[in-house]
């Protein structure tokens, strides 16, 4: 198995974790909305917010099952345009590379998730700039803000200093 081939797999993992993702909110998402939208008076009182609401989360959940296709079908391309060499990985099981790969893949499950939690964040902030500056009428969503930016720190750091982690991992072991 070869570095690139390795990295194919681990963007194909990503690419179905993400797919994976639209069945967490999907039926509560679309049953909410169509049984809203079939009661007459809900239809009358909220027929601009909830056509917003649809159509955005609709496109949303399109936009994820693209990128996680994209993900899964050209996992080889992005591996070849990411890792350039061709080298053969030794599978020398150790401590530290099984470390390496368990940090490895739980650094790009988060990325993607992180890719997927991305427009509710966007949309957080958004309400978030817009209650700060006067506008009382906006309600903030609930969005884990704090458990966001920390798990992006997190990611960032696991997947850009592996090798130091590994290298700490292996002192305390």
């Amino acid at each position: 198995m070869t570095h690139q081939s390795l990295t194919s797999l681990v963007i194909r993992i990503a690419g179905i974790y993400l797919f994976t993702k639209i069945f967490d909110h999907f039926g509560s998402y679309f049953f909410s909305i169509y049984g809203a939208a079939t009661m007459a008076r809900f239809d009358e009182l909220l027929a601009e917010p909830i056509d917003k609401f649809y159509f955005t989360g609709t496109f949303l959940t399109i936009a994820n099952i693209i990128v996680s296709i994209f993900l899964f079908v050209k996992a080889e391309w992005i591996s070849k345009k990411l890792v350039k060499s061709e080298n053969e990985i030794a599978v020398d099981l150790n401590p530290k590379s099984l470390a390496k790969v368990i940090l490895l893949t739980v650094g790009i499950i988060w990325l993607a998730k992180l890719m997927y939690l991305f427009p509710d964040f966007i949309d957080y902030i958004g309400k978030l700039f817009s209650r700060l500056n006067g506008n009382e009428d906006v309600e903030l969503t609930d969005f884990a803000m704090p458990n966001y930016i920390l798990k992006t720190i997190l990611t960032l750091i696991i997947i850009f200093r592996i090798e130091n982690i590994s290298n700490w991992i292996m002192k305390k072991i």
